[in-house]
């Protein structure tokens, strides 16, 4: 069995202050030096996710594992626009380093920060050998990200032969009949539901199942559900991102879904809603300039 679990659980389905917490339980058996590491790397990349970088960047000392070292890299890199040129240059590096480059942490880091920079190919080409279950998760992120759905199921069909019934298995599996749309997406938001009657309500899960309600045009449904996510973190950028959107469907109130827009342009202002917002903006200006010249 595999102790850490229900840390690892909580982290997948978006539940990061119960990872940490789990992580802390005394009654937690830490069975091995790896075990120990893999605990500390859930917990760690758990802080980075509620924002709390700091507390990484200070605890992980330069005499870290690389797993370690790659997760303090990441919370430097998503700490600080400033800091991801050089940190950018760092992970090139240890990539390329045979000390470090193939270590699985590391891989599934530079994964994640390939994927956030849009560096679609670099992503794939660093998750291709993926020896975890999780790794063979970012790849099906990567190849919808792609729109190659057909290739995300490949690496879907490997996660189900490596663990069926595991709780990124199940994720994943939802992903891809979201993007397969059709009969797939009543089926993905029956495997959402099935996971928060398992385990419990999550901003992962609602905010899958309101995508499935929106794309089954139930956009009130959806917004219930997008509602109750925001309880769990107000300032959740899928949940804001998705709000957004039902709210322009839904015919929300023009002041309430400017409420949602700026809190969303401060919680992540390099958000692609907030970026292709300020886009159409300054092509809205520059039209608007070039009719008064014309004028």
């Amino acid at each position: 069995a595999d102790d850490l679990f229900t840390i690892k659980n909580e982290f997948y389905l978006g539940n990061y202050q119960q990872a940490i917490n789990e992580a802390q339980a005394s009654d937690l058996v830490i069975s091995s030096a790896a075990d120990q590491r893999d605990r500390d790397v859930i917990v760690y990349r758990s802080y980075i996710a509620l924002g709390n970088y700091d507390v990484v960047q200070t605890e992980i000392k330069d005499d870290a594992p690389t797993a370690l070292q790659a997760v303090k890299l990441f919370a430097t890199y998503m700490s600080n626009p400033d800091n991801r040129d050089i940190a950018m240059i760092t992970l090139k590096e240890w990539l390329g380093d045979p000390q470090t480059g193939n270590n699985p942490t590391l891989q599934l880091i530079a994964g994640t920060i390939f994927l956030d920079q849009g560096e679609l190919e670099e992503a794939a080409k660093v998750l291709h050998a993926g020896t975890t279950l999780e790794m063979v998760a970012l790849q099906v992120q990567v190849y919808l990200r792609m729109a190659r759905v057909d290739v995300a199921e490949k690496s879907l069909g490997l996660m189900t032969r490596m663990e069926d019934d595991a709780t990124l298995t199940q994720l994943c599996t939802a992903w891809v009949n979201l993007s397969l749309g059709g009969e797939k997406v009543q089926e993905a938001f029956f495997i959402l539901q099935e996971l928060t009657e398992k385990f419990s309500e999550s901003s992962v899960l609602l905010n899958g199942m309101a995508v499935a309600q929106m794309q089954l045009g139930k956009f009130e449904e959806a917004e219930k559900l997008l509602l109750r996510a925001l309880n769990k973190n107000s300032s959740d950028v899928a949940t804001l991102q998705n709000l957004v959107v039902v709210g322009q469907h839904t015919r929300k109130a023009p002041e309430v879904l400017q409420r949602y827009i700026n809190t969303l342009a401060r919680s992540a202002p390099k958000c692609s809603l907030i970026q292709r917002k300020e886009q159409m903006e300054a092509l809205f200006d520059r039209c608007a300039s070039a009719a008064d010249l014309k004028a």
